[in-house]
């Protein structure tokens, strides 16, 4: 560590400090308030492969990090058991898989916006029944809407996911998570460092520290 800090300072020590703060465009707080965002567009895919996505653009989440909102509601979106939204499309031999989240990167996070997706791969059957499979999402997404998140007890009537739960998982797979290569580590560590508090550099893009149902 003496090595390594000795040749930080050697070779960084005289960049000089404007002493401007971090740009933000948090007062462009409705970028994509438009209704050409309230419309359905096909698009002829490459691939032979029939998808249908679904997107919100949301008030910038990224200062909510510790409490990780987007990722509890991907959780509840994406899970495939029992009473899944994913679990009701393949009984209707509608849906191949599901995905719902947010890739927490700077196209899809940051000062001015959040992105929220749900994409789901359909069947050909499923390509006919496009309305029916969006409606289902969009009921779910009510549903949940309307029972609202819960830390201890079962958010919705038939998922045994918790927030507590989840809270676990993420721990779990930090502690016991490969070692990565050392140059994107720590060009990693320095995205880290412009979004969160320096207690949290190292677990803030992975760990769930408090539970707030508010947000």
């Amino acid at each position: 560590l003496d090595t390594l800090e000795k040749w930080v300072t050697e070779i960084f020590s005289e960049i000089p400090n404007n002493g401007l703060p971090k740009p933000s465009f948090g007062h462009l707080t409705q970028p994509f308030d438009t209704p050409e965002f309230h419309k359905l567009y096909r698009v002829v895919p490459i691939r032979k492969v029939h998808s249908l996505t679904i997107t919100w653009a949301l008030p910038p989440q990224e200062q909510y990090y510790r409490v990780k909102p987007l990722h509890y509601i991907s959780w509840l979106v994406g899970h495939e058991g029992k009473g899944s939204v994913l679990s009701f499309l393949r009984k209707k031999f509608w849906a191949l898989a599901l995905y719902g989240g947010n890739g927490e990167t700077g196209f899809e996070q940051n000062s001015t916006y959040s992105i929220f997706s749900i994409s789901v791969t359909l069947t050909d059957e499923g390509y006919k029944h496009f309305y029916e499979v969006a409606h289902v999402v969009f009921q779910y997404v009510k549903m949940l809407q309307k029972r609202g998140p819960d830390k201890r007890q079962v958010f919705a009537p038939t998922s045994d996911i918790l927030w507590e739960e989840i809270q676990k998982i993420e721990a779990n797979e930090f502690h016991y998570q490969e070692q990565t290569d050392p140059v994107d580590y720590v060009e990693s560590l320095c995205e880290n460092m412009q979004l969160f508090q320096k207690e949290d550099f190292l677990t803030g893009d992975q760990l769930l520290f408090e539970y707030k149902p508010e947000v």
